[in-house]
């Protein structure tokens, strides 16, 4: 975040919070007196606004919590966190105490604390415009926090787990060959677990490095291979008033039965663009080198370049157009191809923390080599349908739900890619 954006954000969540105080406080002209106190103390007017605190007959306690909010207005943020603790420690239950020293705290950057005090709060104030600004600084603290931990389950349900096809018969320049059980789809339920993680580091006001790691481990039914997996990337991401660029070496190494097993090396590049105050411009280049240890003919490169535009439409719609060129050149010929494809997205933010998305997405990719046995190449098509929702306040014993559904039509003139499949991620996610 630049600096110019940093100090936007603090005068933004100074005046939610000192708003906040009105709406919140017991009483009316309490709470236009304290409204007015912390006008008068963002101004500098700190005589004036002391003079105010004594025509309500404060209490000790009420004194100090204005010291430690005069500290506060003047940046002396460590002081003015031990003086708002002092408060709590004197009237547990001051709920203002509670939020300006969680708001402190996440100025300060002491992020771990800022969290627990922003968690309690939404345990126990039913203030939902107060809530509101408590999630979004719950957000706020997700992004920029120097260090976190996510773990998450998730089922799979599939009508289909392993692409096969429900045609019968492979034709071919031959004669017809009948596909045998194992290449035909079958139904089940797997499961995913895993862990991941960051650490981020600003090298200056404008710049910083962020270390990705995941390790995940999916199980299906018998007869349908597992793998797991580890990945990890390395991500330099420079700020501009415009937007940000960055650039990110990654790996991923992934371990399945049979000749699945994989080590992916790359590099993503690309640029997130701000129009407008409502426009959004995304471009994402991607180069790796895929290697399998088990099937030299898979091994070769893979390229992509991804645009999308997204435009908000109202502060809880949003609209998302992308288009999606990539190459991959394996060893084996018939294997090579480029595609194509296109997806439009909208998501909503209902009121009360609901989320809901929506996408259609339709691609192509044309082969290079006549498939073997065929007297052409391979030429596949297919359209998604995906739907996403989850509930920012529901959690189950600490865990946030969240999911995920697609329903795909991939159609070829190779019979064993020619399939339908219906599946979603049901994940429980929790942050450490």
């Amino acid at each position: 975040m630049n600096i110019l954006n940093w100090h936007l954000f603090v005068f933004w969540s100074l005046k939610f919070f000192l708003s906040g105080l009105v709406i919140a406080s017991p009483a009316i002209s309490q709470g236009a007196r304290d409204g007015d106190i912390s006008r008068l103390l963002s101004i500098g007017q700190v005589e004036a606004a002391r003079a105010m605190l004594e025509t309500g007959a404060p209490t000790q306690v009420d004194r100090l919590f204005f010291d430690a909010r005069l500290l506060k207005s003047q940046g002396r943020l460590t002081e003015a966190i031990e003086l708002f603790r002092r408060v709590l420690q004197m009237e547990s239950n001051r709920l203002d105490a509670r939020r300006e020293l969680a708001h402190t705290l996440m100025l300060n950057r002491d992020f771990g604390p800022a969290e627990f005090h922003f968690k309690q709060l939404l345990a126990i104030d039913k203030n939902q415009k107060m809530r509101a600004g408590y999630r979004r600084f719950l957000a706020y603290i997700r992004r920029e926090n120097p260090f976190g931990i996510t773990g998450y389950f998730s089922l799979l349900p599939s009508t289909n787990m392993n692409r096969g096809t429900k045609k019968p018969v492979f034709e071919t320049s031959l004669g017809d060959f009948i596909i045998a059980d194992e290449a035909k789809a079958r139904s089940g339920i797997g499961r995913a677990m895993g862990v991941s993680g960051y650490a981020r580091h600003a090298l200056s006001a404008n710049a910083r490095v962020t270390f990705d790691w995941e390790g995940s481990l999916t199980q299906y039914q018998a007869k349908h291979n597992g793998l797991r997996a580890l990945r990890l990337a390395l991500r330099y991401e420079w700020a501009t008033p415009a937007g940000n660029w960055f650039i990110i070496p990654r790996f991923q190494k992934i371990w399945q039965r049979g000749a699945s097993s994989r080590t992916v090396r790359g590099l993503n590049a690309g640029i997130i663009r701000q129009l407008t105050g409502k426009d959004q411009f995304t471009l994402n280049l991607l180069r790796e080198r895929r290697e399998n240890p088990f099937s030299s003919y898979l091994d070769g490169p893979f390229a992509s370049l991804a645009l999308t535009l997204k435009h908000q439409l109202s502060p809880s719609r949003s609209l998302q157009a992308g288009i999606i060129l990539d190459q991959s050149r394996p060893q084996s010929e018939h294997l090579r191809y480029r595609g194509a494809q296109i997806s439009l997205e909208a998501g909503r933010m209902r009121q009360g923390g609901l989320h809901t998305g929506f996408g259609f997405h339709v691609g192509h990719r044309a082969f290079d080599a006549d498939f073997p046995l065929h007297n052409l190449p391979r030429d596949d098509q297919f359209i998604r349908l995906t739907a996403a929702v989850h509930h920012e306040r529901m959690q189950v014993l600490g865990y946030a739900p969240k999911l995920f559904c697609t329903y795909t039509v991939h159609g070829s003139n190779v019979a064993f890619y020619d399939y339908k499949v219906t599946e979603c991620q049901m994940s429980l996610t929790r942050n450490f």
